[in-house]
């Protein structure tokens, strides 16, 4: 794997700040986004067309002010994997309060496009290990 993966996985979260959905033309159509680990409504997304990916993209609109925006800190490639170390930050809808949080998560590619998506939240130690990498 080339560090297109890394420019891959960029890409996707240009994307998801701009709100649009150019993401999805970049990840495979079966696509697994893996949000257990959340501690507020886990959930697993299984595949571009499960209907859990439309109220997803409409709840972004109902719980944030504007939309957020997710920043790399960090991508590290390790072999068919990249680490992702990522600044998310918006104002909430209903408070106006600011959130941050800085996260991990590591993106699986197969066939040069990304086929799953883990979310290790605040586990940067998890995420790594997950990744083949160390700290």
């Amino acid at each position: 794997m080339s560090r297109k993966s890394v420019e891959i996985v960029r890409r996707c979260y240009e994307s998801l700040t701009r709100g649009d959905d150019a993401w999805l033309e970049l990840v495979a159509p079966d696509f697994v986004a893996d949000f257990s680990r959340r501690r507020v409504d886990p959930f697993v997304l299984r595949g571009l067309d499960d209907p859990l990916l439309a109220t997803l993209q409409r709840q972004r609109l109902d719980v944030w002010e504007e939309l957020p925006i997710w920043e790399p800190e960090e991508l590290v490639e390790s072999g068919h994997k990249v680490f992702a170390f990522i600044r998310m930050s918006s104002r909430g809808k209903a408070s106006g309060a600011l959130v941050e949080a800085r996260v991990a998560n590591v993106w699986t590619f197969r066939d040069g496009r990304p086929a799953e998506f883990t979310y290790f939240g605040e586990d940067r130690a998890a995420a790594l290990k997950a990744a083949g990498l160390e700290e």
